[in-house]
């Protein structure tokens, strides 16, 4: 690929179709990363990928559901970009949680960047993912986002 080929700063075109197959992929791969999480005799490595799995999907679904549209980001999707134009989800969505805020900055610092900040959570005891938890809470923001989606 060309150098400028990420630069790429006009709105990429796609369809509503399309849109809603990423949205749908994302949502699935998070909820089944969690029914296999659920199931019990997993080795070390496949719980790692699966728990890598969950932190990946859900930093992108609090993204989704959480940011607002940046013109400067003009191709990432929002969960606003989903709903009747008469749905203000910023007003509509329920507040983020405190879990939902720590699994997002953790993935951040665990996953994107080959970080210190591993060292220090696990030595702060902090390596656990709560991801009943966070299957609880981002579940609700599914549930509610779907009542009102086009």
């Amino acid at each position: 690929m060309e150098d400028n080929y990420w630069n790429h700063n006009e709105l990429i075109d796609a369809n509503q179709k399309e849109l809603e197959e990423l949205l749908r992929y994302e949502i699935s791969m998070f909820q089944e990363t969690c029914k296999q999480l659920d199931l019990c005799q997993k080795t070390r490595f496949e719980k790692n990928l699966l728990l890598e799995s969950l932190a990946t999907h859900n930093r992108i679904l609090i993204e989704f559901f959480y940011n607002d549209k940046d013109e400067k980001y003009l191709n990432d999707l929002v969960a606003q970009d989903f709903l009747p134009d008469t749905i203000n989800w910023k007003n509509e969505r329920p507040p983020i949680t405190e879990l939902l805020k720590e699994a997002k900055n953790k993935a951040d610092k665990q996953l994107a960047h080959l970080s210190r900040w591993r060292i220090k959570i696990e030595k702060d005891n902090k390596k656990g993912w709560d991801w009943q938890g966070i299957k609880r809470d981002i579940g609700k923001v599914i549930e509610k986002f779907e009542k009102y989606k086009k």
